[in-house]
């Protein structure tokens, strides 16, 4: 299958290229520096001007059975400015629109859209688990998921099976957020951002690079998917399973005023939790090879040390 991949060089979208890789299928990125994006990846995959799709030049995408939609600046990368805050959005909603744009300029559409969205979408809600049929919640990131799946759902006009893709916190030893809460905890200082009790929903990377695959297979699947193991924990629990598979403590709560002060409403996002289910895949048959935290954090960590 010819896939064509947006997104593809950051932390998810290079897993996920692996795996289409692994499953012979043909995988074209689309990347603003083409040339230096091939000499550092995989030489199986092409790369095309991602200047291409703004100009309607769109002769290296036609054939492409599917599109996989991962592009997205990092969302807790930098405070919540208004500036970033435009950044988030417009490298999630123009760049969703333009290529639904070129999709509805290929001779022959794709049978596919899977689109990254987040489960940010139903807003914070500890009490409350969440499911694929749960309205959207409140806040900057609630808003920004509708806009993002607004732009996507546009494709199924065009007689395209739009997947939007909720993801929780992904789990990889190699990027996301679990990278950069390792860092205190190797040096001693790790432990949960107050209050401890939010919940945590999240994702193994390979997991989630086997669910867009199954996803790409499993036709009967459209519309919101709840990419997220069936298992959430609470922010305290999680952090005590990190320390566990990095043989340290988890000892020092990281108070929710002090983050409030270095990142603003970003803060928001650590300090708040929400609790969603992955009914919509569960349902249909998808199976986790990591449904539970120990054994996710563990193949990530144990077999490193």
């Amino acid at each position: 299958m010819k896939i064509i991949v947006a997104g593809g060089t950051g932390f998810i979208g290079q897993h996920v290229c692996q795996i289409l890789i692994e499953n012979q299928h043909d995988v074209i990125v689309l990347s603003r520096n083409p040339a230096q994006a091939q000499a550092h990846s995989n030489q199986k995959i092409s790369f095309v001007d991602w200047n291409a799709l703004t100009h309607e030049e769109d002769q290296n995408i036609e054939g492409a059975e599917a599109f996989i939609n991962l592009a997205g600046a990092p969302i807790a990368d930098a405070r919540w400015t208004p500036a970033q805050k435009q950044t988030l959005i417009n490298s999630r909603v123009i760049t969703t629109r333009r290529l639904v744009e070129a999709i509805a300029r290929l001779t022959v559409k794709p049978k596919t859209l899977i689109n990254a969205s987040g489960i940010g979408f139903y807003g914070a809600a500890d009490n409350v688990s969440m499911n694929e049929s749960s309205g959207q919640g409140q806040g900057f990131l609630a808003e920004l998921c509708q806009q993002w799946e607004h732009e996507a759902d546009q494709a199924t006009h065009l007689g395209v099976r739009v997947i939007l893709l909720r993801l929780g916190m992904v789990l990889g030893s190699d990027g996301g957020a679990l990278s950069k809460m390792v860092t205190p905890f190797k040096m001693f200082a790790g432990g949960p951002i107050a209050p401890g009790t939010q919940k945590v929903s999240w994702i193994h990377i390979d997991d989630l690079a086997r669910l867009i695959i199954w996803l790409l297979e499993t036709q009967t699947v459209l519309g919101p998917v709840n990419a997220v193991s069936p298992h959430s924990v609470t922010m305290q629990e999680f952090c005590k399973t990190l320390g566990k598979a990095l043989d340290r403590p988890s000892w020092l709560p990281v108070p929710g005023f002090m983050l409030n002060i270095l990142l603003g409403e970003l803060s928001d996002m650590l300090t708040t939790g929400q609790q969603v289910e992955p009914r919509k895949i569960t349902h249909e048959g998808f199976t986790f090879t990591y449904p539970t935290l120990d054994p996710a954090l563990n193949s990530l960590f144990k077999k490193h040390s």
